[in-house]
């Protein structure tokens, strides 16, 4: 039996269900539990038990797991069997219902080759992980979780396992074990599963456990930029902004994310524009929210009336910006100065915006600050300027925009999708 022994071990190793150096499908060379106290003798299988064991093993090395089926069934309707007959039928058994997707009966099997006493300790480990992964498709998880919990007290490294144990929790309704667990997992590795990201999120889902919503979430568009996950982490920023001055930044955000793209997320970013001072901004976000018909009813009424303002601000915009650079030679405070680069800001102009809000800042005096640093964060990001940017961000200390620039950073640091057209000069 030796050679087909062999070839199964093999096949188990590439399943990865046990480990080649254990060898734990190679005869059993261990006394039964009865006579542990005598020297280990190796253990000969019954002839009755012996012949269909080899068909079954012949059968597996042809891949013909039916056969194979039939092989080990008729072993099991030996009688009598030894313990030893006994164990060596379910060591083959419970591979070949595996091979067939009846996880239920190898995992029933499998377990019951770990009660006999005659599975050597380095073998233990690898059945172990493939019990726990079993009772999990077999949504057994209290079991899942005993035998995982087993496992890892040897295998404490296994991220696959320790991640297979946090599902079971969370899947028994233990939100705060799968939480903690998963986690764990994300502090301990410097670029965490997606997997373990997003259990981590759905937990915190479950106990309304709002900061570490917001914590798995930028998890998650750190490692993993998906639009997908931009657009859930500023949909929940956007939830708790109440502030305009965060909103503009916000929608702007969004906007560079390539996230905005609801009817009366145009409207609301378009209706903070030209209320905040910035209607060539406004103007284009609005005129490109229409025109995809995103706008309806009460929704597009509103648009269409900021548009209109907008435009006319627009227009004496473009009016006051040719003489933007005399107007700043002559500002006498920083609040003066600020608003120049506020004007450059809305007509596109980044370069000038952020020239004249740091001189506005250096004068001193400057009514909102945490606003003006803000604006140019903004426009050095969307020069490519990102020491600059996230040094204008960092100086952002207001409660209702640094957690807004602190998600500006956050598109600085990682690949970001390609950015929506930012307003330009006109």
């Amino acid at each position: 039996m030796k050679k087909a022994n062999l070839v199964l071990m093999a096949a188990l190793a590439a399943a990865g269900l046990v480990g080649v150096a254990g060898g734990s499908l190679l005869p059993v060379s261990v006394a039964v539990a009865a006579e542990k106290e005598k020297p280990a003798a190796k253990q000969k299988l019954s002839p009755a038990v012996q012949k269909p064991l080899v068909a079954a093993q012949n059968a597996m090395t042809a891949k013909n797991w039916d056969e194979a089926l039939v092989q080990i069934q008729a072993a099991q309707a030996v009688e009598p069997k030894t313990p030893y007959d006994a164990f060596m039928v379910d060591e083959l058994g419970w591979y070949i219902y595996l091979q067939k997707k009846d996880y239920v009966k190898s995992a029933e099997i499998l377990e019951r080759t770990l009660a006999s006493g005659l599975v050597a300790d380095a073998d233990k480990p690898q059945r172990l992980r493939a019990l726990t992964q079993m009772n999990l498709q077999n949504k057994q998880f209290d079991k899942a979780i005993a035998h995982g919990a087993e496992y890892m007290a040897l295998n404490p490294n296994d991220a696959e396992i320790a991640l297979s144990l946090a599902q079971a929790r969370y899947l028994s309704n233990d939100f705060q074990g799968a939480k903690t667990a998963s986690e764990q997992l994300i502090a301990s590795s410097p670029k965490p599963a997606e997997a373990a990201l997003l259990l981590a999120l759905r937990s915190n889902y479950e106990l309304k456990d709002e900061p570490g919503i917001m914590r798995s979430l930028e998890g998650l568009v750190r490692h993993y930029p998906a639009p997908k996950y931009w657009e859930d982490l500023l949909n929940a920023q956007l939830y708790r902004t109440k502030d305009d001055r965060g909103l503009r930044s916000l929608y702007r955000l969004m906007n560079d994310t390539d996230t905005l793209d609801k009817g009366e997320e145009y409207a609301e970013m378009g209706s903070t524009l030209v209320t905040g001072g910035f209607p060539n901004e406004a103007k284009q976000v609005l005129e490109r929210g229409l025109s995809a018909n995103l706008l309806q009813g009460d929704s597009k009424a509103r648009a269409q009336a900021d548009l209109e303002r907008a435009r006319t601000g627009a227009t004496a915009d473009a009016k006051d910006v040719g003489t933007a650079a005399a107007q700043l030679a002559a500002a006498k405070t920083g609040t003066q100065m600020v608003a120049i680069g506020k004007l450059y800001f809305s007509t596109g102009d980044y370069a000038n915006a952020v020239d004249a809000i740091q001189k506005g800042l250096a004068k001193g005096g400057v009514a909102d600050a945490d606003d003006a640093n803000m604006l140019a964060g903004i426009a050095n990001a969307r020069q490519g300027k990102l020491t600059e940017a996230r040094a204008a961000f960092d100086a952002v200390k207001a409660p209702a925009l640094a957690d807004i620039a602190r998600l500006w950073k956050l598109k600085l640091d990682t690949a970001a999708p390609a950015a929506a057209t930012a307003p330009s000069a006109g």
